[in-house]
């Protein structure tokens, strides 16, 4: 009697190790979202009503450690900084170019803005904007799905529809489906 009931404690704990080695990935890798991500590629397409509903579509790749004045528009990164639990401060920089006599091209970074999300699954909502009174590169009007996130890759999809003419808007989209791939690069 003793060797059953020792042989049946004994399945039960490989059980037991079982069941803590198959959860132990479920957070779908929410800790790895911090960290400075760079644009690789981005394909989708938007509606723009101050052309007339002309639809815009494009589907581009670039290299977030190679900038050059041909592509330097197409770059983008965030910086992703956790805050709470479910909460981070998402920080997005473009880059813009100069010329100057002597010196020639000159390509700087520039913050585009911020913004507070909230995760919620894979998806997440805009909190809040940043203090810097800049938009950042996420808008309340949409919604947005994370939908791969790797040690050292980040694909984020956001949509909207029907936004209304008296949104202040850096531009005017009133439709679109966008899917960015990053890259980490910190």
């Amino acid at each position: 009697m003793k060797t059953l009931r020792f042989i049946g404690m004994a399945i039960v704990a490989i059980i037991m190790s079982v069941n803590f080695v198959a959860c132990s990935d479920d957070d779908d890798d929410a800790g790895q979202l911090e960290g400075t991500w760079g644009l690789t590629h981005s394909a989708g397409w938007h509606l723009e009503h101050r052309d007339g509903a002309e639809k815009n579509v494009w589907d581009f790749t670039c290299d977030p450690y190679n900038l050059n004045k041909e592509n330097y528009e197409d770059q983008e990164r965030l910086v992703i900084k956790k805050l709470t639990d479910n909460t981070y401060s998402v920080t997005s920089i473009h880059f813009i170019w100069s010329y100057s006599i002597g010196e020639g091209i000159n390509i700087e970074s520039e913050v585009y803005g911020s913004n507070v999300i909230t995760l919620n699954g894979n998806s997440f909502t805009i909190t809040k904007n940043g203090d810097d009174n800049l938009d950042g590169c996420f808008n309340s009007y949409a919604t947005y799905t994370i939908e791969s996130l790797t040690s050292d890759k980040l694909v984020i999809r956001k949509k909207y529809d029907n936004v209304p003419d008296d949104v202040e808007l850096r531009s005017c989209n009133t439709s679109g489906d966008i899917i960015d791939t990053y890259i980490r690069m910190e």
